[in-house]
């Protein structure tokens, strides 16, 4: 599965106003660029693992991504639709060096260079309960910003159910293009606020492929991804090739930055706690 580091969600806005909705799509900067720091136990050794990254949406009025905003199922969500062919991804810049620090990160911190091919990995925590991450980045020709600084994402949420559910003994679910996809989980008021990040994600083996993501407070314990839109999210795959894809159940914090040059940053950390491999259907 690609690390793509998945964004707004209710945003924290630095150094200048947001931006707004304008008839479901929201409207962006000239230049955009998210920086991202997950956590999630790898399906394959068991282990938890840390990775770090980073990708342009939008550089030099190049790229020019759009997503489209709506409400979840239930209502007390906000959700994001996303062909991520639309986004610029890692074109050649001169230099930049970003660094996650705190919690149990390694000294001196993660670092994540400008133009790696891949994405930076720790194995082990990153971060626990009440922990803080720092972020510091220069160069990947921005102006120069403040560094950030931001609670973990918390590190336990309570996934009671997916829907569809895999037949008994099936590891992948089915889903249709009328079906909606729910995912409910322990209602958590923690001291400090996060929000769950329920997202449908299809993995093409050429393209980007896209996904919808919904956005809900941890103590709602629930979030429905409308079938509209997942017959929709289908309907962006190549008719001639089988759909394929997974639901992630992540807690998700994130920043966003304003600067000089009409320039936004995306600072996004979240926790895995649940993934899901599904088959889409026609």
């Amino acid at each position: 599965m690609r690390d793509r580091f998945l964004l707004l969600g209710p945003v924290v806005c630095m150094l200048a106003a947001c931006g707004d909705f304008d008839d479901g799509y929201y409207r962006y900067s000239d230049n955009e660029i998210v920086f991202g720091i997950r956590q999630r136990v790898d399906a394959a050794s068991g282990e938890t693992e840390v990775t770090a990254g980073y990708e342009y949406l939008g550089l030099a009025n190049k790229g020019g991504w759009v997503t489209s905003v709506f409400r979840d199922g239930d209502g007390e969500g906000t959700c994001y639709f996303e062909r991520y062919d639309n986004r610029l991804g890692q074109p050649h810049v001169e230099s930049g060096v970003a660094t996650w620090t705190g919690g149990k990160l390694p000294a001196p911190g993660l670092q994540v260079l400008a133009n790696q091919p891949e994405p930076s990995r720790f194995e082990g925590e990153g971060w626990s309960a009440d922990d803080t991450l720092t972020f510091d980045v220069s160069g990947f020709a921005m102006p120069r910003l403040q560094p950030v600084r931001m609670n973990a994402p918390r590190i336990a949420l309570d996934v009671t159910g997916i829907a569809p559910a895999a037949p008994e003994g099936e590891r992948e679910v089915t889903i249709r293009p009328t079906d909606d996809v729910g995912v409910t989980w322990t209602p958590a008021t923690p001291a400090v606020a996060t929000r769950v990040m329920v997202t449908l994600e299809t993995e093409e083996e050429e393209g980007p492929g896209g996904g919808v993501r919904c956005f809900a407070t941890s103590s709602s314990g629930s979030a429905i991804i409308p079938a509209k839109w997942v017959a929709r999210l289908f309907s962006s795959v190549d008719p001639a090739k089988s759909i394929k894809g997974h639901i992630a159940v992540s807690s998700h914090r994130q920043i966003t930055y304003h600067a000089r040059g009409s320039w936004t940053a995306y600072i996004v950390a979240t926790t895995v706690h649940r993934e899901q491999a599904f088959t889409g259907l026609r």
